[in-house]
């Protein structure tokens, strides 16, 4: 019986598989009520009540390292660990800062105190990890000694409120960690700073008290990654000296301001549907550690974070993460963010403790040894809780509705990789005119890449090279000295389809609609076993104009003679880019403005860069197909070069095979299938729901997610 229930079982995906994959979509719906819910936090004084419950009045440490924790850390020196090539690295920082001077009051810009600020932090942090770990009161002192220097400032430069929320977060470890070193007037020096530098600061924010500061962070709406970086520092702050009778009041109402704050912020700012983070991955780290930093010190004061973290975006912002990164791993760097970062960040660590998945951890422990040093790691690494095998994990990630999708043939540092970025533009918060924007990176060399982040304080930046559509690797269209994509213009991947050619499509005519776009669509897609990446345009546009195509690339650029391919070079690897569709030339330009771009003073130097460009004129309707194929030892072209086929016929492969004679079906068919459940999210399989089926062989109702976890387990 279960043999021929599983065999229906098998008949039923079947016909599943060979469906359109609308079938598959998901209830978009927004829950708005989500968003202004705070679970079951109640509000600060709760906090401090609970923190008290916990530990007692004036148990220290408490945010985030115990003496339990550093215990167990001094376990680890000398050993073969990880976590001992850490504590090294980190007596090595404290003996260097001991060599230092001490910081002084520095504005460089006349705007930023922020550098300092975060100096002293991670001087903070890593003198006084140094004495609870080596037990040398020598870096307890300096550690005071920096504290008491910048106490003395005339202030922590809240105009910019971003350097408050910084210094605090190095206050309160080195309030909370030291606290049994300081004396009593000590403490009470250190505790009256925060207080009047940092928590009524900060109040004076949450109120909208009349100042003579302007900047209004807390009223930004919806706001970026200051939302949980200065709310978590505050929230730091406040759980370090809250249970004193002379901080107790100011406090609980930080506590109550900064987590309400923090929750709401967490449920707009992950995506629900595939966990991006739309200021990109750069700014991800930044606001995701300060979300870390915040839970993690709500928990090991009260022994719960209320709930502040758990949420389902913030999963999957981790594969946003993972997917969003080349297999080396160097960030696609969309928006405001470097070119090419390293992307084994340490909050990983912290994710991987917080959602129990080691693997998460693995990412970051792999990358520690090579890295500088930084405290956070020693924060939450816990080697005994992280697994040296990792998970296997599909290839391919996207879905329709998402802003991102990416490909990869294989997770070694072999193999290639392509990413399509696609999302919503939004200049204020870290957004750049990048809708349709790709890269492609194979055997470790980036190929085509972002240029990066332009300079905050420049006049007109918004037209600058590096935010415009023509500094990114899509389309200008009828450039001229406007915006060349539409502000606020959402384009999202309308089609996708893992597998052996796996693909995303974009429909980017809301971000060209200004330009006299009546239709623009991109697509991309990888074909495996061939390594090859397909980026094709359809276009249509309301009369003849200007259409440019634009490839970024550190690499040499190499045109053919005709000018209908090129080679691209960088270090040892080869990509050969040609031109499949019937229109247009390669031409090789500077990474500078077009002739009709508006000139701005002062950008960043580009030239470290070229670009790989087609210039089509007076045309109304087109198709750019470009395919990118990598190139073997002593090749100087690919021995195939895929056809040109209209996007709309782009579809998914289906499982073929026929049921034997005695009801089963064969290996080879097993294979494929399991090939396929394990490239399918798990909400896209139980969210199916069969209706209208009734032959014999057929199931009414079918649980696809056994079906994935049986293929996983027998992995």
């Amino acid at each position: 019986m279960k043999k021929r229930l599983f065999s229906i079982l098998l008949v039923w995906v079947m016909v599943i598989v060979m469906m359109p994959s609308a079938v598959f979509a998901e209830d978009n719906g927004s829950d708005h009520s989500q968003t202004e819910s705070y679970g079951d936090f109640i509000d600060g004084e709760q906090v401090i009540s609970d923190m008290i419950e916990k530990n007692g009045m004036y148990a220290h440490p408490r945010i985030i390292m115990t003496e339990e924790k550093f215990a167990k850390l001094k376990t680890h020196i000398g050993d073969d660990s990880v976590t001992a090539v850490l504590l090294e690295k980190l007596r090595n920082e404290a003996d260097r800062i001991m060599n230092a001077s001490v910081c002084q009051y520095e504005i460089p810009d006349g705007i930023r105190l922020l550098e300092t600020s975060k100096r002293i932090q991670r001087r903070i942090a890593a003198l006084a990890m140094a004495y609870h770990i080596f037990g040398e009161e020598k870096y307890a002192q300096r550690c005071y000694t920096e504290m008491k220097t910048a106490c003395n400032f005339k202030d922590w430069n809240p105009s910019h409120f971003l350097d408050v929320a910084e210094m605090s977060t190095g206050f309160a470890i080195g309030y909370d960690w030291l606290y049994h070193w300081m004396n009593a007037d000590q403490r009470a020096f250190i505790k009256k700073n925060m207080i009047e530098k940092g928590l009524m600061q900060v109040m004076d924010d949450y109120e909208d008290k009349p100042r003579t500061r302007t900047y209004r962070w807390y009223q930004d709406y919806p706001g970026d990654n200051w939302k949980l970086v200065c709310n978590g520092s505050m929230s730091m702050a406040a759980l370090a000296i809250g249970d004193e009778s002379d901080a107790g009041e100011i406090a609980s109402a930080v506590l109550t301001y900064a987590y309400k704050e923090a929750y709401s912020f967490v449920r707009r700012a992950y995506s629900t549907k595939d966990g991006t983070y739309t200021e990109g991955l750069g700014y991800w780290d930044y606001a995701t550690y300060y979300l870390g930093l915040h839970s993690s010190s709500l928990i090991s004061s009260t022994g719960t974070d209320y709930g502040l973290a758990d949420y389902d975006g913030l999963r999957k912002s981790v594969d946003f993460i993972r997917y969003m990164s080349s297999n080396t791993p160097k960030s696609f760097s969309f928006g405001d963010d470097g070119d090419s970062r390293d992307t084994g960040w340490t909050v990983l660590l912290w994710l991987g403790e917080y959602l129990q998945e080691p693997d998460i951890s693995a990412i970051r422990i792999g990358k520690i040894a090579n890295d500088s040093f930084n405290y956070l790691d020693l924060l939450w690494i816990d080697e005994d809780k992280t697994s040296d095998s990792k998970k296997e994990s599909p290839t391919d990630w996207g879905e329709v509705g998402a802003s991102n999708a990416s490909f990869r043939n294989t997770w070694d540092e072999s193999g290639i990789v392509a990413a399509l970025h696609a999302g919503e533009n939004r200049y204020k918060y870290h957004g750049h005119y990048d809708l349709g924007t790709f890269y492609l990176e194979s055997n470790g060399a980036r190929f085509f890449t972002d240029l990066g982040n332009e300079n905050y304080e420049l006049e007109n930046r918004q037209y600058s090279y590096r935010i415009r559509a023509e500094g990114h690797n899509t389309l200008a269209i009828n450039p001229s000295k406007e915006l060349d994509q539409k502000e606020g213009a959402e384009c999202l991947i309308t089609a996708f389809s893992g597998g052996d050619e796996a693909y995303a499509v974009a429909d980017l005519t809301d971000a060209y609609e200004p330009s006299g776009a009546e239709s623009v669509v991109r697509g991309l897609k990888m074909i495996k076993d061939k390594e090859c990446v397909v980026i094709q345009d359809e276009i249509s546009l309301n009369a003849p104009g200007d259409i440019y195509w634009f490839a970024h690339t550190k690499g040499q650029i190499e045109l053919a003679i005709d000018g209908r391919s090129a080679v691209v070079t960088v270090d040892s690897e080869k990509l050969w880019v040609g031109i499949m569709s019937e229109a247009g030339q390669f031409t090789v330009m500077n990474a500078e403005p077009l002739p009709t771009s508006p000139a701005v003073s002062n950008v960043t130097d580009n030239s470290a860069y070229r670009k790989l460009a087609i210039h089509l004129t007076n045309t109304q309707d087109t198709t750019i197909s470009v395919a990118c194929i990598p190139l073997k030892q002593g090749e100087t072209k690919p021995s195939w070069i895929p056809s040109v086929k209209a996007v709309s016929e782009w579809t998914p492969q289906t499982i073929k095979g026929d049921v034997n004679a005695d009801g089963t079906f064969s290996i080879a068919d097993l294979a494929a299938l399991q090939k396929w459940l394990l490239t399918v999210p798990d909400a896209k399989l139980t969210n199916w729901k069969a209706a209208d089926f009734n032959g014999d062989n057929i199931l009414n109702v079918v649980d696809f997610v056994l079906m994935k976890r049986y293929f996983m387990k027998g992995k």
